[in-house]
């Protein structure tokens, strides 16, 4: 009787094993919440299959369509790489509606899991009860942050509103917090970014014109605001100085570079100071990368100095690979810094008040210093993208004179 019973307990579990090695994620839009300290981040990956039976997926972050790429399925475990980063959503499929998880920092020591849910066939990203819009955030915005250290700083805000369709970004000295996307309800309004870095809710209210509102995540960042069409930030080209770059630094094969190469003989050289980790600086390489294959026959330059986040040197080395690979830079990479505690300041003499991962250095000629540009706006700030476009290839035509 005993020798039957484990017999049938045999069978049921090789059934389960079997079911399990077999289940499909289904195909089509999932909701996932990011469950932070401070707000459940909403967001929409919709999955497919391809021809060949292969899993793939578009992580869609407002206008932004992220291409999931490199992901692994196997039993009922789910591997999603985000984009180049050195973060993963490692999910398990309970059920044939539900994915449960963590979002997973590999390069943190111990890594760091923030859990995360997600259910099938829901494409609302917000699922509250929406009521018609009596406010207009449509415009640029004046705003004052305050983070929870209580250091403060000034942005802007470049909003769109279609009905109770809410769009658009928010810039900083530093950078912008890329693509918002979200709904008005009343007075009140919430949106939500999800890239795998930029993980947010931003929630706030109008009243008598005046907004009152806060950027969420494991942190908490306060923030108020009025509408002026004539807000601006800092001067970029004034935040950060360096009165002449002389450095010999590691390609990515080990192979010591310095601006005596022949290839950088009598050109240009464009240099932006990047980490794979930070979303401003790979929206800033998304455009070099095409403009450099158009442009580099005209005689000019780009290199990248990596300052990566990762646990050793090697891992940095690794990344950096992955990272050429994927997004096919065409370009030179050098590795400056492999761990958070390299600093760019304490890897090229002279340069001062750097405050923004990127920073970009325009040389002529000669090598001499004749622009630096502290943060980058990228795609999601529309016309202030467009802005950075023109000047910075006047910048090229004149250093090419």
């Amino acid at each position: 009787m005993m020798k039957k019973s484990w017999f049938t307990l045999g069978l049921m579990l090789l059934f389960i094993n079997i079911k399990a090695s077999a289940a499909q994620i289904s195909a089509g839009p999932w909701r996932f919440v990011l469950k932070t300290t401070n707000a459940e981040v909403p967001f929409i990956i919709e999955f497919k299959y391809s021809k060949k039976k292969k899993l793939t997926g578009i992580l869609h972050n407002g206008k932004e369509s992220i291409a999931l790429k490199g992901m692994t399925y196997e039993g009922d475990k789910l591997s999603i790489p985000l984009q180049v980063y050195e973060i993963s959503l490692e999910l398990t499929l309970d059920s044939e509606k539900r994915l449960s998880g963590n979002l997973v920092r590999h390069n943190k020591n111990p890594i760091v899991e923030t859990p995360v849910l997600g259910l099938y066939g829901l494409t609302d990203r917000f699922l509250a009860k929406k009521e018609a819009p009596l406010i207009d955030l449509n415009g640029k915005w004046a705003l004052d942050l305050e983070d929870e250290k209580r250091d403060k700083s000034i942005g802007i805000g470049n909003f769109i509103q279609t009905g109770s369709q809410f769009s658009g970004s928010i810039l900083t000295p530093t950078g912008d917090y890329r693509y918002l996307d979200g709904y008005v309800s009343g007075s009140e309004f919430e949106a939500a970014s999800f890239d795998g870095v930029y993980n947010y809710v931003f929630k706030g209210s109008l009243k008598d014109g005046k907004m009152t509102a806060a950027i969420l995540s494991s942190s908490i960042t306060k923030l108020t605001g009025s509408i002026n069409p004539k807000a601006e930030l800092p001067d970029a080209y004034k935040q950060t100085e360096l009165q002449e770059l002389q450095f010999i630094f590691p390609d990515l094969k080990g192979q010591s570079v310095s601006l005596t190469h022949p290839k950088f003989k009598n050109k240009p050289v464009v240099v932006q100071i990047f980490g794979s980790w930070c979303p401003n600086c790979l929206d800033e390489m998304n455009y070099l990368i095409p403009w450099y294959t158009k442009n580099a026959k005209r005689g000019v330059e780009v290199i990248a100095f990596a300052f990566e986040r990762s646990l050793s040197l090697k891992g940095a080395t690794r990344q950096l690979l992955k990272v050429q690979k994927k997004m096919k830079v065409p370009y030179t990479i050098l590795q400056v810094g492999s761990t958070a505690e390299d600093k760019p300041a304490d890897k090229l003499p002279g340069l001062k008040n750097f405050i923004s991962f990127p920073t970009t250095i325009f040389l002529n000629k000669k090598h001499e210093v004749v622009k630096v540009h502290a943060g980058f706006s990228g795609p999601s700030t529309g016309e202030f993208f467009e802005k950075w476009k023109i000047e910075f290839n006047q910048t090229i035509n004149e250093l090419l004179k």
